[in-house]
């Protein structure tokens, strides 16, 4: 495995090595070039092209974009004298850096694949938006905010008889003094939760409890860590059907997506001639719980995502769900 100072330098190499592959192909183009030319390092050119390109990358507004244009020609002119620098020096041909960026390359044309073939895909109907949220009322209709006193403490593995006891305390205030009394360090913490965000299990219980009402997790756990998550509050927040529809759209397309995905993977395997030559690695002799069956995922973010904190949070909420 490469050490932390290793993939640094890694990273860093392969930025390098990367820029300096768009730099030598920017010096074929002749006189053409010149009306795109911001800075000339060295000779070598920072063009429009790659500023339009990073303006695209980082999502700058418009009436943002000339002051944000300004800082990237900065950084580019200062990435140039790297780039410089390092082919000065012969990084990129060390081994470790061809290897990683025959990696990136590999990589960044998979995605590419994928994205071409299945960036537009056919919307939702309304049926199918409204459907997904007749499912999920807790996320959407009948969404909550649920604060929570959470406190966690260490009993240790040797306490068994200690955690049967005190995972039948009803309340956070009970469970304070017999911690107390036992001379057990904890920490109590208030944190809101948002539905979306919840593991299903915990959604489903906190559903049916009321204020003040207490649960544990990791009770089980191996090093004695358990946290008690006491019911504070519970806020109404539903979101609307009107600024749902943008959100369900783009988790429907995200499943459209993924499906096809599966379907083109298993196509591009059936014709595909593999052979495992070391035979440890083919899935057909690995354990039932070590298959590993998940398609190359791309980078290409929801197309349904809103502005607003709340839209950004049933979001991720629903991508974990």
């Amino acid at each position: 495995m490469l050490s932390a100072s290793t993939l640094r330098f890694v990273k860093f190499a392969l930025i390098i090595s990367l820029i300096g592959l768009m730099t030598a192909c920017g010096k074929r183009h002749g006189d053409e070039k010149s009306s795109q030319s911001l800075v000339s390092v060295n000779g070598d050119e920072v063009t429009v092209h790659q500023v339009n390109s990073e303006l695209q990358r980082l999502n700058i507004q418009p009436a943002q974009q000339e002051a944000a244009g300004r800082r990237i020609v900065q950084g580019l002119v200062d990435r140039q004298i790297l780039v410089q620098a390092a082919l000065k020096e012969k990084l990129d041909r060390k081994p470790i850096v061809m290897q990683a960026i025959e990696n990136a390359k590999a990589q960044i044309l998979a995605e590419v694949y994928l994205q071409s073939r299945f960036s537009s895909l056919v919307k939702p109907t309304s049926a199918e938006i409204a459907d997904y949220r007749a499912q999920h009322p807790a996320i959407f209709a009948n969404r909550k905010i649920y604060t929570t006193d959470q406190a966690v403490f260490i009993l240790g593995a040797a306490n068994a008889d200690q955690i049967k006891t005190i995972v039948k305390l009803k309340s956070l205030k009970d469970l304070e003094q017999w911690l107390t009394a036992h001379s057990v360090k904890y920490q109590v913490t208030r944190i809101s939760h948002a539905a979306e965000t919840l593991p299903p299990q915990l959604l489903l219980k906190f559903g049916q409890m009321s204020i003040g009402q207490m649960v544990f997790i990791n009770s089980n756990d191996p090093n004695g860590r358990t946290e008690a998550v006491s019911l504070a509050e519970i806020k109404d927040a539903p979101i609307a059907e009107k600024d749902s529809t943008p959100l369900i759209e783009g988790m429907l397309i995200q499943q459209k997506r993924k499906l096809a995905i599966e379907a083109e993977m298993k196509r591009l395997h059936n014709e595909a001639k593999i052979e495992y030559i070391n035979k440890k690695y083919d899935p057909a002799n690995a354990p039932k719980q070590e298959i590993i069956k998940e398609p190359i995922k791309s980078n290409e973010g929801s197309q349904g995502q809103s502005k607003g904190n709340a839209e950004n949070s049933v979001t991720k909420g629903l991508s974990g769900l």
